[in-house]
């Protein structure tokens, strides 16, 4: 191995810990990930199955943690988990046959229109005011769809189910990021084996940057955890903005 490998290997495993960090406080760490991935010589559609492994890590290290520290309510993870995980499968087999390039406008726009929401309603989002709890079944197909998002490009999650999960009065962001990434760590695991079955999983890239993910995971749940909901609604609103600029600027070029 020569410096160049090993330097490569050191973006995998940096570019894991911040990508776990700003997983388990919002999302949108696969923006970090994919391209490093990429750098790192695996094309697209490789990079996009290899980022589901160091997702799925991370999603469990920053479980772990909020669950040791009391924030996880298991009932309303499989109520938010099991409609979520239904529409992984049709997603994930969408990213193995199409490109995801076509799309990437569209969900920029997604993105900074759920910023304006969130900036417009900032206290639905923190559950620190009481509003009208819209029933859960209403909601499922909500949730099928963003599974059906994650199976196909993964990033952004946890933003997509904070957002959804404000309309079920789930409590305050805390609660909320401790369930999110409970069922991210559910729906990455069936997309994950979807990527596995077709071959588009690179194990050694994919577990090293594993390595930094866990580590990333728990550092970010514990700031969550010390910091509260300022600093999860902060860095919320910014990686939406972030990323919705990207995908928008990446659909033009």
């Amino acid at each position: 191995m020569n410096l160049v490998d090993v330097g490569l290997y050191l973006l995998l495993i940096s570019a894991g810990f911040a990508a776990g960090i700003v997983n388990s406080i919002a999302g949108g760490g696969s923006f970090l990930t994919l391209p490093a991935l990429m750098l790192f010589g695996l094309d697209p559609k490789l990079a996009n199955g290899t980022n589901r492994l160091a997702v799925l890590f991370s999603s469990a290290s920053a479980v772990a943690t909020f669950e040791k520290h009391g924030h996880l309510d298991r009932r309303l993870v499989l109520r938010v988990g099991i409609p979520t995980l239904m529409g992984v499968p049709l997603g994930a087999l969408f990213a193995v046959h199409l490109s995801a390039d076509a799309f990437q406008g569209v969900f920029g726009v997604l993105f900074l229109v759920m910023a304006a929401i969130i900036l417009l309603d900032p206290k639905r989002l923190a559950g620190q005011h009481e509003v009208m709890e819209i029933q859960f079944w209403k909601l499922a197909p909500v949730f099928i769809l963003i599974g059906v998002y994650v199976g196909f490009m993964q990033a952004g999650m946890g933003i997509l189910l904070l957002v959804a999960m404000s309309w079920l009065n789930t409590g305050d962001l805390i609660s909320s990021n401790a369930v999110k990434n409970s069922v991210g760590f559910i729906v990455t695991l069936a997309a994950t084996l979807v990527f596995v079955v077709y071959g588009l999983v690179a194990w050694l890239p994919g577990l090293v940057m594993a390595f930094g993910n866990v580590i990333g995971g728990v550092v970010g749940a514990r700031l969550a955890i010390k910091k509260g909901n300022r600093l999860v609604f902060g860095f919320l609103v910014f990686v939406m903005v972030a990323t919705g600029i990207k995908m928008l600027v990446q659909s033009l070029v």
